[in-house]
């Protein structure tokens, strides 16, 4: 996951708070930007949008026109943490500062280009590099988790029977049912890969099971009724573990889990049963 130190603007534009709101305009005309961070003694003191300036006087200085309270994020902030939080503050810009320093900025044209990239094109929900970013912030926020790992039962055989068009369609309506299962609060689901999708959730394992019950129940019957049927098998791991607080440490634990997981669904195929739990 790309960190806001990796894709921020540096050097930053800024404008002097003793400056005329006309000065302001101009400027970020001539450089075709829709705001300017408000900079004293190399203190991030504001902001001035272009909303600001149309509401205000031209003759007007700055310091009077500025947004004073001003959102900024860290540079070793995600793009997936900006993201949430221009979205939260339904803002276009987000100056980038250390200890009050403005050191970069980042626009929400910018961020979604690379959040972009932790979709999975073919189903529209997440791919793997997202659910290892959300599992590790999880553990790393002294969450415990379980991992769920789905895998559609002979896909291969499936595809040679009905075909790639129609295996595609399938994987869309596996993860259509997987959105319409999982509580956008505690639960969050990818495609991992292939054949395979992976849910964690903040949930208990108990609970957990009961949400993989209802999954594997809707994707028979579902896929039954569009004449492509399939079946999936599930592996489910966590629940009961301590983490300490280590980024490193906290990867190795969701690659761990979701291993784990793998193997379990892989056993359960064997044995055919539904789902397993380590």
């Amino acid at each position: 996951m790309l960190e806001v130190k990796d894709i921020m603007t540096n050097p930053v534009l800024t404008i002097h708070p003793d400056k005329s709101v006309l000065f302001a305009a101009e400027y970020m005309q001539e450089n075709n930007i829709g705001g300017l961070p408000v900079v004293e003694g190399n203190r991030l003191s504001g902001i001035i949008t272009s909303r600001d300036i149309r509401l205000n006087h031209p003759n007007r200085i700055v310091a009077d026109a500025m947004t004073k309270k001003v959102v900024c994020c860290s540079p070793l902030d995600t793009t997936w943490d900006v993201a949430e939080l221009m979205k939260a503050n339904n803002i276009e810009r987000l100056p980038v500062a250390e200890k009050e320093k403005i050191v970069g900025i980042v626009t929400k044209k910018n961020i979604i280009k690379y959040v972009s990239q932790l979709s999975d094109h073919l189903t529209g929900i997440y791919n793997s590099s997202f659910i290892y970013m959300i599992a590790t912030k999880l553990l790393e926020a002294g969450n415990e988790i379980s991992v769920i790992l789905l895998d559609i039962n002979s896909f291969g055989e499936f595809n040679k029977k009905y075909g790639h068009v129609n295996g595609d369609n399938c994987l869309k309506i596996i993860a259509g049912i997987l959105k319409e299962y999982v509580n956008d609060n505690n639960d969050y689901v990818c495609r991992y890969g292939g054949d395979e999708f992976v849910v964690v959730t903040s949930k208990k394992t108990r609970q957990a099971e009961e949400l993989i019950i209802g999954i594997i129940d809707n994707i028979a019957d579902h896929t039954i009724k569009t004449g492509f049927p399939v079946t999936v098998s599930a592996g489910i791991s966590g629940g009961k573990r301590k983490y300490n607080r280590n980024t490193v440490r906290q990867k190795n634990i969701v690659e761990n889990l979701i291993n784990k997981a793998s193997l379990a669904s892989t056993r359960a195929k064997s044995m055919g049963v539904k789902y397993l739990t380590v």
